[in-house]
C-alpha cells in the first residue's frame, strides 16, 4: 500500500489534485474580495493619470499597502493560497510598525513619509542611479522609463527636502521599516540622487570680488556634509542680482554687456558662474579688469568643490551651463542673462513685473515659427514625466497643466503647452533674459537641470530655453509666459503697394528683440534684445560666411574685409516689427552663421483692418537713447573707424 502511494505517477496525481483545489478556492473567494480590492491600495484612478511603472517606487508601496490593508481588514481571504506553498513571496511580510504606517499613510509625518518612500526607492530598483540618464540605451522603453524614474525621484527630493524643508541627513539616519539592514546613507542617496555633486565635508563654490580681486570667505555652514548641501544653498540665497554664465571665446561680449549696465546706472550685484574648469588665470584678470572699467560690483562663482570634474567635463557643456547659472548663484531673486542679451530699461523692473510677481518666473516669448516641430517620440517621453497615479496619492503631485485635463486656461503658457504637446510645434521661448525667483522655483530649476542632462530628453528641444517651462511644469511649480511675440529691431526699408493707402515695411537683423505691452496704453516698450547690438555678434562671423558660401557673400558684398565691417557696425535702431504669425511668416538669410532673419509689415491709412503684424516706428529722441546704448554696446559711435 505504501509502495503504490508514493509511487512517481501516484505522487503527480497528488500534487495536481492540490494545486487544482487552490486554484478552485481562489477563484470561490476572488468574487466576495472584488469589491474590498477596488477600496485598497491608493484607491481607483478616477483620474486617468499614467500608472507608475514596475520599477517606480510609488508602485511598489501601492502593492504593499494593498496587502497590508487587507490584512487590517481581517479578510479570512487576504492571503492567496498560494502564499502557502514553500514559493510563496516573502516580500509580503510586513511588521506592525510598517503596518501602523501604511494604514495611516496619508496622515503620516512628513518625515516618517519621506523615510519610507526612500526605503521604496531603494528596493524597487536596487541599482538606481540617476548617471544613468546621461547613457543613450539601445532600448528606447529602457530611455523612457529612466527619464519617467528621474521625474518621480526629483519631485519626490523637492517634496521632501526643499519645498518640505526637511534635512537630508536627519531623514536617512532615520530606522528603516523595510530591512533590519539600513536602505542607503546620506551619502549615498545624495550620489545616486545628484552624480554631478563632489563628495566630503567642505561643498561650497569659491567666491571672487574681481573689481577688488578678493576671494570671499565661505559661511560656516560650509562645514556641513554634503548631505544636505542644497537646504544650506537655498537658505543662504540672498537679495536680487544678475547672473550669468558663458565660455572664454565669449569674454569681450561680457564686457560690452558691463558697458551697457553701467550706462544703465545698475546697481545690482552680477555674478559669474563657472564649473571653474573652464577659465584661466589671465582670463579671470581680464574680468576684473571689466568690472574695475565699468565699476560694476562683479563675483566670480567657482564650482570646481561643488562638482565632479570628470561628470562636468563630459555633461555639462554649451547650453547646459546656464543651469549652473540658475542654480549656483547666491541670491534669492535672480535675472539670468546671455552673454549676447542687451536690457534698454533699468533690470529691477523685470523684478516689479506683475506675472512674474504672481509665479517667480516669466518668460518671453521666441520667434513663432510653426512649422518647425519636435519628435513624436520625445512627446511619448516627455508624457512619463508626468506623475502617476499612486504619485498623485501619495505626494498631492498636480501639474499647472496635464495630458488628462479636458480644458484648459485662457493663458499664454496654456496655449505654449497646447502648440508643443499638441501640435509638436518646438520654438516658443525665449531664455536670454529671465528673471527668477530661485527660492521659490528652486525645485523647477533643478527639474530642469536634471531633465537637460539626460541624453534622450536633451535632443527633443532647442539649447536649454524649453527647458524653463518644461522642469517648472513638471516639478509641479508655477511660471507665467507673456503672451506677446517677439520681434526684430534696426533699420526699417519702405515701399508703397498697388493700393495707395498701403505702405510694406520690412527689417532684418540677427537681433530678436522683446516688449512689455501696456493694455491700458495700447503701446509696446521695448525693454531687451538678444543677439548683441552690433549687426553680426558672431566672432569671425564674416570669415566662416565666406569660407562655407564663398559665391553668396561674393556677390553681395564683395570681399571680406568688406563683410567684417559691416558686420561689426553698430546697430541703428529705428523701428521694430513684431510679424503676425498667421498673415506673415519670419524670412531667413545666410547671413551672420544664418541667424539674421526679416519680418515685414502692412500699415493702411486707410483701413487698419488690411493692416499685417505691428510695426513700431521709434521718435527721435527714443531713437537718441537705443543709439546711446548701442555705443556702449559697441564703444563706438556709427562714424567710427
Amino acid at each position: 500500500m505504501i509502495k503504490r502511494f508514493l509511487h512517481p505517477r501516484s505522487l503527480r496525481r497528488y500534487a495536481f489534485l492540490i494545486i487544482f483545489v487552490l486554484i478552485v478556492y481562489s477563484i470561490t473567494t476572488a468574487s466576495s474580495r472584488s469589491q474590498f480590492k477596488l477600496e485598497t491600495g491608493l484607491g481607483p484612478n478616477v483620474s486617468g493619470r499614467r500608472r507608475a511603472n514596475a520599477l517606480s517606487a510609488f508602485s511598489w508601496i501601492d502593492n504593499r499597502r494593498k496587502h497590508t490593508l487587507e490584512l487590517v481588514n481581517g479578510s479570512k481571504n487576504s492571503r492567496s493560497p498560494f502564499d502557502l506553498l514553500p514559493w510563496g513571496k516573502e516580500d509580503n511580510k510586513v511588521s506592525e510598525a510598517e503596518q501602523n504606517l501604511l494604514v495611516k499613510l496619508e496622515d503620516a509625518p512628513l518625515d516618517m513619509k519621506c523615510r519610507y518612500m526612500i526605503d521604496a526607492i531603494y528596493v524597487a530598483h536596487k541599482g538606481w542611479n540617476n548617471q544613468q540618464m546621461t547613457k543613450y540605451h539601445s532600448s528606447e522603453e529602457a530611455n523612457d522609463m529612466l527619464a519617467s524614474l528621474l521625474g518621480e525621484r526629483v519631485r519626490l527630493f523637492d517634496h521632501c527636502f526643499i519645498s518640505g524643508g526637511l534635512k537630508v541627513k536627519d531623514v536617512m539616519n532615520m530606522d528603516s521599516l523595510v530591512s533590519e539592514d539600513k536602505l542607503g546613507s546620506p551619502e549615498d542617496f545624495i550620489e545616486r540622487m545628484f552624480p554631478f555633486l563632489q563628495q566630503g565635508n567642505l561643498v561650497w563654490p569659491k567666491m571672487y570680488d574681481l573689481r577688488r580681486g578678493k576671494e570671499l570667505k565661505m559661511p560656516a555652514v560650509a562645514q556641513d556634509t554634503y548631505a544636505n548641501f542644497w537646504n544650506n544653498w537655498i537658505k543662504l540665497s540672498k537679495g536680487k542680482g544678475i547672473a550669468a554664465t558663458f565660455n572664454p571665446t565669449e569674454l569681450t561680449l561680457f564686457h560690452r554687456q558691463l558697458r551697457v549696465l553701467s550706462k544703465l546706472n545698475n546697481t545690482l550685484p552680477i555674478q559669474v558662474v563657472t564649473s571653474g574648469f573652464e577659465f584661466t588665470r589671465a582670463q579671470v584678470d581680464q574680468l576684473s579688469q571689466y568690472a574695475r572699467d565699468t565699476d560694476q560690483e562683479v563675483t566670480l562663482i567657482d564650482c570646481s568643490t561643488i562638482l565632479i570634474k570628470e561628470f562636468t567635463q563630459n555633461n555639462v557643456e554649451k547650453f547646459v551651463n546656464k543651469w549652473l547659472a540658475a542654480l549656483f548663484n547666491t541670491f534669492e531673486e535672480v535675472l539670468l542673462l546671455d552673454v549676447d542679451t542687451v536690457p534698454f530699461v533699468d533690470v529691477e523692473e523685470f523684478f516689479k513685473e506683475p506675472q512674474y510677481r504672481a509665479t517667480g518666473m516669466a518668460l518671453f516669448k521666441d520667434r513663432a515659427m510653426m512649422d518647425e516641430h519636435t519628435y513624436g517620440y520625445c512627446l511619448e517621453t516627455l508624457a512619463g514625466l508626468e506623475p502617476s497615479h499612486e504619485e498623485n496619492k501619495l505626494m498631492g503631485t498636480k501639474l499647472l497643466f496635464e495630458s488628462t485635463q479636458k480644458e484648459l486656461p485662457q493663458t499664454e503658457a496654456a496655449s505654449v503647452y497646447r502648440r508643443f504637446f499638441h501640435d509638436g510645434v518646438l520654438h516658443h521661448v525665449d531664455s536670454g533674459l529671465v528673471p527668477v525667483n530661485k527660492v521659490k522655483n528652486f525645485g523647477g530649476l533643478l527639474f530642469s537641470f536634471m531633465i537637460n542632462l539626460d541624453t534622450k530628453i536633451q535632443g527633443c528641444v532647442h539649447g536649454d530655453k524649453e527647458f524653463f517651462w518644461l522642469g517648472q511644469l513638471y516639478a509641479g511649480k508655477n511660471y507665467a509666459i507673456y503672451p506677446q511675440d517677439a520681434g526684430v529691431i534696426g533699420l526699417i526699408e519702405d515701399k508703397p503697394m498697388e493700393a495707395l493707402t498701403q505702405t510694406s515695411y520690412t527689417i532684418c537683423g540677427s537681433q530678436l528683440a522683446h516688449t512689455f505691452y501696456s493694455l491700458t496704453k495700447e503701446a509696446h516698450q521695448l525693454v531687451w534684445t538678444n543677439g548683441g547690438l552690433s549687426t553680426c555678434k558672431v566672432p569671425h562671423g564674416a570669415e566662416m560666411d565666406f569660407q562655407r558660401l564663398p559665391d553668396y557673400f561674393m556677390a553681395r558684398y564683395g570681399d571680406v574685409e568688406t563683410t567684417k565691417q559691416v558686420y561689426a557696425a553698430p546697430l541703428h535702431i529705428q523701428a521694430m516689427i513684431i510679424p503676425d504669425s498667421e498673415k506673415s511668416t519670419w524670412l531667413q538669410l545666410r547671413e551672420c552663421g544664418d541667424s539674421a532673419f526679416c519680418a515685414s509689415a502692412v500699415e493702411d491709412t486707410a483701413d487698419g483692418r488690411n493692416s499685417v503684424s505691428t510695426l513700431i516706428q521709434f521718435t527721435p529722441e527714443e531713437q537718441d537713447f537705443l543709439d546711446s546704448i548701442s555705443f556702449a554696446w559697441n564703444g563706438r559711435t556709427f562714424t567710427d573707424g
